[in-house]
């Protein structure tokens, strides 16, 4: 984004609060509040996007909103006065949609939710396309490894799980959002199976349109007629049916079983077993809205199970000193609670502390400080990876952040006085000298 020829983070107009204005009467976020909280007539624009506790493009939007609609004033920098008047659009910024605009689905896009309308608009384009291939969901290539489907996976994870956006006024977009990310689980669970995978590659194969109608109908309707065809057409290829659909019938029926023992193990709380069921039914009938319709909520049962399962694994390497087995189970149950500060904040440290990725550190403590703005702990592990990295700005910046949450943190407060560039000591979890 740029603001009269220069770049968003080089901005040093300088925000504050409109006068009259009660920041309590205000209907904001947790994220939003912690923002504003922020802008206390002295932090430039581009210092806020780096501590702002939101990514610097939602940092952009919440500041010109709120300069748009008189919450701040810009009171200095780049050119500005105190006192001057609301910040004014750009005339290379488009406006935004007003709520009655209509977006291609026929959809109307609302300014006035917690979620940008790019974000509304980009749901309602999902949206319309939920009955495309699995690897088109998933934005990769047909023959795409378990890799990819994991990294797409997990790309579409930070934007449209619905955790993400907890506490926020979605409107209708809330329920949107969740038949989206429940799409998106779906063919990323059906693809990443390679049993499951292949069943669905014969399911289509063997299928004929008419079947595939037939499969997809409601129970109790009457399934569409098939095409019409010419009699000389039909002589040609007397058999063009009639093995298809010996074929389907027999899927249906083993994708019916699997239904049927999926339920069962659900009833009884095997949640993982229940996934698996559920997931090779789909397999054989890919086009039963009703198993699908399941999956999602047997799904959420068998990833929770899962992530606590490699939750207890991973603590129970690191009574074993086993570090690099602690991490990939924290990693992993990352996959399954992608939006879990707590687990956020484990992972960076057991990454930080044995000397591990540096930047896979630095972009889990900054997704626990987007989901958890006001946790000290979060900053300072922050401020602590940057300082390995030699960031000593960027450190300086956190540990007092942390140091504001939290006056009484004293093991920021250390870091804060310690000398030198980057952190050069023994990691009490690693146990081996580690220069970042």
């Amino acid at each position: 984004m740029r603001r009269g020829g220069k770049t968003a983070a080089a901005d040093e107009r300088i925000p504050r609060l409109g006068p009259d204005v009660d920041p309590a009467r205000l209907a904001l976020t947790p994220v939003e509040g912690y923002l504003l909280s922020r802008v206390d007539g002295c932090t430039s624009w581009s210092l806020l996007r780096q501590i702002g506790g939101l990514p610097p493009e939602q940092v952009d939007r919440c500041l010109e909103r709120w300069l748009q609609e008189g919450v701040l004033v810009v009171a200095g920098g780049a050119g500005s006065k105190p006192g001057a008047a609301p910040h004014e659009p750009r005339a290379e910024q488009a406006p935004l949609p007003r709520p009655a605009t209509a977006a291609a689905s026929g959809e109307a896009l609302d300014p006035s939710l917690d979620i940008p309308v790019e974000l509304q608009q980009r749901i309602l384009d999902f949206g319309m396309r939920l009955d495309a291939p699995y690897h088109e969901i998933l934005g990769v290539a047909r023959d795409a490894d378990r890799k990819a489907l994991r990294r797409a996976y997990f790309q579409l994870s930070k934007e449209l799980h619905p955790d993400r956006y907890f506490r926020r006024n979605l409107g209708p977009f809330a329920k949107r959002l969740e038949r989206v990310f429940q799409k998106i689980v779906e063919a990323y669970e059906l693809l990443s199976d390679p049993t499951a995978r292949a069943e669905i590659e014969r399911s289509l194969a063997a299928a004929t349109p008419a079947e595939m109608r037939a499969s997809a109908a409601p129970a109790g309707t009457a399934p569409a007629p098939p095409a019409a065809s010419s009699a000389p057409a039909r002589a040609r290829r007397p058999h063009v049916f009639s093995i298809p659909s010996r074929v389907m019938k027999e899927r249906r029926a083993r994708a019916k079983r699997f239904f049927e023992a999926g339920m069962g193990a659900y009833t009884e709380g095997r949640w993982l077993e229940a996934a698996g069921a559920v997931r090779l039914a789909i397999a054989f009938d890919p086009w039963n809205a009703i198993y699908k319709e399941q999956f999602a909520d047997v799904q959420r049962k068998a990833h929770e199970e899962r992530a606590a399962q490699l939750v207890r694994e991973a603590q129970n390497a690191l009574e074993l000193r086993d570090w690099p087995t602690a991490l990939r189970g924290f990693e992993e149950a990352l996959h399954y609670r992608p939006h879990d500060a707590d687990l956020l904040r484990r992972a960076a440290k057991l990454a930080w502390a044995t000397g591990g990725d540096l930047h896979q550190a630095k972009e889990w403590a900054l997704g626990a400080v987007e989901f958890e703005p006001g946790d000290a702990g979060s900053h300072r592990l922050l401020g602590q990876i940057y300082k390995a990295a030699g960031l000593e700005a960027n450190a300086r910046r956190e540990l007092e952040t942390a140091l504001q949450l939290d006056p009484n943190d004293e093991e920021a407060r250390a870091e804060l006085r310690a000398q030198g560039g980057p952190l050069q000591a023994l990691r009490r979890l690693g146990g081996k000298r580690w220069v970042g």
